[in-house]
């Protein structure tokens, strides 16, 4: 009974949530003449698809935390996303809160610009990210990157993506991306192929590579999505414990996926 309980009272939120952001969407619609046209440069300014927006304006698809950021940065027009929470409906406060693995801070801003430079930049990429484990020195750049690292190390404390600390070392500044997945996609990707290391794996304790596919029903599917979601939140959870920083520098990417092209 327990269970039933549980499971109804997860299904009522979710629906509560696909409520509250169609009824949202629809008021901002109403901001266009032409609906049908509003909806096309509504999705463009959300940077998310047409048909994301119709499904949600229909109440077909759950939104993830990315998409609420992105539609909730429109509706208030602001990219302070700490204001955002303060400003969003309760329910999509508690969803963004409970899914993203990022502490959204106050006075930390949202900006395309730095999505961009790490979708098209490498170099920028691994510096942002170097620098997002543990606080980063010039030398260390320098070493690994040469005067193009150099180079965009001034270029990312213009932008506001890092800044110097009071030990002159570079930490995140005051602008910050929230990652779209595709861009996650392309991180996960690029770490991966700098930085995961095959020959560890023949001594543990050193790191983790694993891979499996196979044919499944959709409800086991849906058990994998769910085992990968708790363990990448506990992840999170572990790291941001007290005692928890360290020197290793360390990522994690995890990838569950249908083997279709849609």
């Amino acid at each position: 009974m327990k269970i039933e309980a549980e499971n109804l009272s997860s299904a009522h939120s979710l629906a509560a949530l696909k409520d509250q952001v169609a009824k949202d969407l629809l008021k901002k619609l109403e901001d266009y003449a032409n609906p049908k046209i509003g909806q096309r440069l509504l999705a463009q300014k959300m940077n998310i698809s047409e048909r994301t927006l119709s499904r949600l304006i229909n109440l077909e698809n759950r939104p993830t935390y990315q998409t609420l950021l992105k539609i909730y940065r429109v509706i208030f027009d602001s990219t302070n996303d700490a204001y955002i929470l303060e400003v969003c409906p309760q329910i999509v406060e508690k969803e963004i809160r409970k899914h993203n693995p990022t502490i959204i801070e106050d006075g930390v801003n949202y900006s395309d610009d730095i999505e961009s430079e790490i979708i098209h930049d490498r170099v920028f990429c691994e510096i942002y990210f170097l620098a997002a484990t543990s606080p980063l020195s010039r030398e260390l750049v320098q070493y690994r990157y040469g005067l193009h690292g150099m180079e965009t190390l001034e270029k990312m404390c213009e932008m506001r993506a890092l800044k110097l600390n009071n030990e002159g070392l570079y930490i995140q500044g005051s602008l910050s991306p929230n990652l779209s997945a595709s861009t996650l996609k392309r991180v996960g990707l690029n770490l991966t192929q700098k930085f995961s290391k095959p020959l560890n794996t023949q001594v543990g304790g050193e790191n983790l590579i694993g891979f499996y596919a196979d044919g499944l029903d959709e409800k086991t599917y849906d058990e994998w999505l769910k085992i990968d979601e708790r363990a990448f939140r506990e992840k999170v959870r572990l790291s941001n414990e007290a005692g928890a920083k360290g020197e290793i520098r360390a990522f994690t990417f995890m990838v569950t996926d249908t083997m279709s092209e849609k």
